[in-house]
């Protein structure tokens, strides 16, 4: 069963970069095709189910280093594209996506919410 829109309190932007997700005896690789502090829109190779607890390992466009988020759940799922929320992250890893995001939105000149 699909799980309802709701509005995000996060801005949200398009991006397209690499990850891996781990959990429940699950190694799977995608993209993230969009993300915010609080929640992801993936694309991956390896089904998950709605509910599922997973850590992330994210390579950002133009960063050096990959971001570990130790604390997502899976909120829905349609085909190989599933929906995220932060749960659990570091602070750093936050402030990092924090950074990005805001210089995503700069860069287009957007402060929308979606």
């Amino acid at each position: 069963m699909a799980k309802s829109q709701t509005s995000r309190s996060h801005s949200r932007v398009p991006v397209s970069c690499f990850l891996y997700y781990l959990g429940e005896g699950l190694v799977g690789t995608g993209k993230v095709c969009d993300l915010s502090v609080k929640g992801w829109r993936i694309d991956g190779d390896k089904p998950v189910t709605v509910g599922m607890k997973l850590t992330l390992r994210v390579f950002l466009p133009d960063q050096p280093k990959a971001i570990d988020v130790d604390g997502v759940t899976v909120q829905w799922v349609q085909g190989r594209v599933f929906g995220l929320e932060t749960v659990r992250m570091s602070a750093t890893a936050q402030a990092r996506i924090h950074k990005f995001v805001e210089s995503v939105l700069k860069e287009s000149g957007s402060s929308r919410v979606a």
